[in-house]
Protein backbone atom coordinates (compact mmCIF):
# COMPACT_ATOMS: atom_id res chain seq x y z
CA UNK A 1 0.00 0.00 0.00
CA UNK A 2 2.78 2.43 0.98
CA UNK A 3 4.78 1.47 -2.10
CA UNK A 4 1.79 2.20 -4.37
CA UNK A 5 1.22 5.56 -2.66
CA UNK A 6 4.86 6.53 -3.14
CA UNK A 7 4.76 5.45 -6.77
CA UNK A 8 1.65 7.56 -7.42
CA UNK A 9 3.18 10.59 -5.64
CA UNK A 10 6.39 10.23 -7.66
CA UNK A 11 4.41 9.95 -10.90
CA UNK A 12 2.46 13.09 -10.02
CA UNK A 13 5.68 15.06 -9.41
CA UNK A 14 7.24 13.78 -12.64
CA UNK A 15 4.19 14.63 -14.76
CA UNK A 16 3.91 18.09 -13.18
CA UNK A 17 7.60 18.65 -13.91
CA UNK A 18 7.16 17.63 -17.55
CA UNK A 19 4.23 20.03 -17.96
CA UNK A 20 6.22 22.91 -16.44
CA UNK A 21 9.25 22.18 -18.63
CA UNK A 22 7.22 22.22 -21.86
CA UNK A 23 5.21 25.27 -20.77
CA UNK A 24 8.41 27.20 -20.00
CA UNK A 25 9.36 27.24 -23.69
CA UNK A 26 6.41 29.51 -24.46
CA UNK A 27 7.37 32.05 -21.77
CA UNK A 28 10.08 34.72 -21.70
CA UNK A 29 13.58 33.38 -21.07
CA UNK A 30 15.80 36.43 -21.36
CA UNK A 31 14.85 40.03 -22.01
CA UNK A 32 11.91 39.88 -24.41
CA UNK A 33 13.04 36.59 -25.96
CA UNK A 34 10.87 33.50 -25.49
CA UNK A 35 12.22 29.98 -25.24
CA UNK A 36 10.74 29.08 -28.61
CA UNK A 37 12.98 31.74 -30.21
CA UNK A 38 16.21 30.21 -28.85
CA UNK A 39 17.77 27.77 -31.31
CA UNK A 40 18.72 24.32 -30.01
CA UNK A 41 22.20 24.58 -31.60
CA UNK A 42 22.85 27.77 -29.60
CA UNK A 43 23.04 25.60 -26.47
CA UNK A 44 26.14 23.90 -27.89
CA UNK A 45 27.71 26.76 -29.85
CA UNK A 46 27.87 30.50 -29.28
CA UNK A 47 24.54 32.09 -28.36
CA UNK A 48 23.09 34.23 -31.16
CA UNK A 49 20.16 36.59 -31.44
CA UNK A 50 18.92 34.74 -34.49
CA UNK A 51 15.33 33.62 -34.09
CA UNK A 52 14.25 30.02 -34.43
CA UNK A 53 10.99 28.36 -35.30
CA UNK A 54 9.35 26.44 -32.47
CA UNK A 55 10.30 22.95 -33.70
CA UNK A 56 14.05 23.70 -33.71
CA UNK A 57 14.09 25.62 -30.43
CA UNK A 58 14.72 24.58 -26.82
CA UNK A 59 11.33 22.91 -27.08
CA UNK A 60 13.24 19.82 -28.30
CA UNK A 61 14.97 18.93 -24.98
CA UNK A 62 11.82 19.80 -23.02
CA UNK A 63 9.69 17.62 -25.31
CA UNK A 64 12.23 14.78 -24.99
CA UNK A 65 11.98 15.09 -21.20
CA UNK A 66 8.17 14.92 -21.38
CA UNK A 67 8.30 11.82 -23.62
CA UNK A 68 10.73 10.13 -21.19
CA UNK A 69 8.34 10.82 -18.31
CA UNK A 70 5.44 9.28 -20.24
CA UNK A 71 7.55 6.27 -21.19
CA UNK A 72 8.53 5.84 -17.53
CA UNK A 73 4.86 5.85 -16.57
CA UNK A 74 3.97 3.23 -19.17
CA UNK A 75 6.80 0.76 -18.51
CA UNK A 76 7.15 1.52 -14.77
CA UNK A 77 10.81 2.60 -14.85
CA UNK A 78 11.41 5.55 -12.56
CA UNK A 79 14.99 5.99 -13.82
CA UNK A 80 13.45 7.40 -17.01
CA UNK A 81 12.01 10.22 -14.89
CA UNK A 82 15.47 10.92 -13.52
CA UNK A 83 16.87 10.98 -17.06
CA UNK A 84 14.09 13.38 -18.12
CA UNK A 85 14.91 15.68 -15.21
CA UNK A 86 18.59 15.66 -16.16
CA UNK A 87 17.74 16.56 -19.77
CA UNK A 88 15.67 19.57 -18.68
CA UNK A 89 18.16 20.81 -16.07
CA UNK A 90 21.09 20.35 -18.47
CA UNK A 91 19.28 22.38 -21.16
CA UNK A 92 18.78 25.25 -18.70
CA UNK A 93 22.41 25.00 -17.54
CA UNK A 94 23.76 25.07 -21.10
CA UNK A 95 21.53 28.03 -21.93
CA UNK A 96 22.82 29.96 -18.90
CA UNK A 97 26.41 29.08 -19.73
CA UNK A 98 26.11 30.24 -23.35
CA UNK A 99 24.18 33.38 -22.41
CA UNK A 100 26.88 34.31 -19.89
CA UNK A 101 29.50 34.03 -22.66
CA UNK A 102 27.80 36.66 -24.83
CA UNK A 103 28.89 40.30 -24.83
CA UNK A 104 25.80 41.53 -22.89
CA UNK A 105 26.32 38.68 -20.45
CA UNK A 106 23.78 37.11 -18.10
CA UNK A 107 21.94 39.52 -15.80
CA UNK A 108 19.44 38.24 -13.24
CA UNK A 109 17.15 41.21 -13.84
CA UNK A 110 16.64 40.17 -17.48
CA UNK A 111 15.93 36.48 -16.79
CA UNK A 112 12.28 35.76 -17.53
CA UNK A 113 9.85 33.30 -15.98
CA UNK A 114 10.67 30.52 -18.47
CA UNK A 115 14.12 29.74 -17.07
CA UNK A 116 13.15 29.10 -13.42
CA UNK A 117 10.06 27.24 -14.62
CA UNK A 118 12.13 24.92 -16.84
CA UNK A 119 14.63 24.34 -14.03
CA UNK A 120 11.81 23.66 -11.54
CA UNK A 121 10.26 21.20 -13.99
CA UNK A 122 13.54 19.28 -14.22
CA UNK A 123 13.90 19.30 -10.44
CA UNK A 124 10.35 17.96 -10.02
CA UNK A 125 11.08 15.09 -12.42
CA UNK A 126 14.19 14.21 -10.43
CA UNK A 127 12.26 14.46 -7.17
CA UNK A 128 9.53 12.21 -8.56
CA UNK A 129 12.08 9.54 -9.41
CA UNK A 130 13.46 9.69 -5.87
CA UNK A 131 10.06 9.58 -4.15
CA UNK A 132 8.72 6.65 -6.16
CA UNK A 133 9.58 3.35 -4.55
CA UNK A 134 10.89 0.68 -6.89
CA UNK A 135 8.15 -1.70 -7.95
CA UNK A 136 9.29 -5.24 -7.25
CA UNK A 137 7.42 -8.16 -8.62
CA UNK A 138 7.00 -10.96 -6.11
CA UNK A 139 7.97 -14.34 -7.46
CA UNK A 140 5.66 -17.10 -6.36
CA UNK A 141 7.63 -20.14 -5.22
CA UNK A 142 5.83 -23.42 -5.95
CA UNK A 143 4.99 -25.51 -2.88
CA UNK A 144 7.03 -28.42 -4.19
CA UNK A 145 10.10 -26.16 -4.32
CA UNK A 146 9.75 -25.03 -0.70
CA UNK A 147 9.23 -28.58 0.58
CA UNK A 148 12.28 -30.02 -1.13
CA UNK A 149 15.52 -29.61 0.81
CA UNK A 150 17.85 -31.00 -1.85
CA UNK A 151 17.31 -32.56 -5.26
CA UNK A 152 18.38 -36.01 -4.01
CA UNK A 153 16.34 -36.14 -0.80
CA UNK A 154 12.63 -35.65 -0.29
CA UNK A 155 11.47 -35.44 3.34
CA UNK A 156 8.95 -37.99 4.58
CA UNK A 157 6.14 -37.27 7.02
CA UNK A 158 8.17 -38.49 10.01
CA UNK A 159 11.31 -36.52 9.13
CA UNK A 160 9.76 -33.07 8.65
CA UNK A 161 10.87 -30.71 11.39
CA UNK A 162 8.97 -27.68 12.60
CA UNK A 163 5.56 -28.79 11.33
CA UNK A 164 2.76 -27.95 13.72
CA UNK A 165 -0.45 -29.70 14.52
CA UNK A 166 -3.69 -27.85 15.25
CA UNK A 167 -2.45 -27.03 18.77
CA UNK A 168 0.39 -24.89 17.50
CA UNK A 169 2.98 -27.18 19.15
CA UNK A 170 5.68 -28.78 17.03
CA UNK A 171 4.74 -32.35 16.06
CA UNK A 172 6.92 -35.11 17.49
CA UNK A 173 7.23 -38.63 16.22
CA UNK A 174 6.50 -41.66 18.46
CA UNK A 175 10.14 -42.31 19.35
CA UNK A 176 10.53 -38.79 20.78
CA UNK A 177 7.34 -39.21 22.83
CA UNK A 178 8.58 -42.58 24.22
CA UNK A 179 11.93 -41.04 25.20
CA UNK A 180 10.20 -38.18 26.97
CA UNK A 181 7.90 -40.58 28.86
CA UNK A 182 10.92 -42.65 29.96
CA UNK A 183 12.70 -39.51 31.20
CA UNK A 184 9.65 -38.43 33.20
CA UNK A 185 9.36 -41.93 34.73
CA UNK A 186 13.06 -41.87 35.67
CA UNK A 187 12.55 -38.45 37.31
CA UNK A 188 9.66 -39.77 39.40
CA UNK A 189 11.66 -42.85 40.46
CA UNK A 190 14.58 -40.65 41.51
CA UNK A 191 12.23 -38.37 43.47
CA UNK A 192 10.67 -41.33 45.31
CA UNK A 193 14.15 -42.70 46.10
CA UNK A 194 15.11 -39.48 47.83
CA UNK A 195 11.91 -39.46 49.85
Amino acid sequence: MLRTTRWMAGALFAVAGAVLAVWSVFLTWYGNRQGQDIRIQDLFNQMTTQSSNTLTSVLIPMAVAAVLVLAGLVVGWRWLWALAGLVAVTAVYLWGLRQAQTVPGLHASLVGAGVPLAFSGGALMLLGSVIAAPRRLRRRVPAAETERVSPEWTPTESSRVGRTEGTGEPRMDERTLDERAMQEQAERDRHQHHV
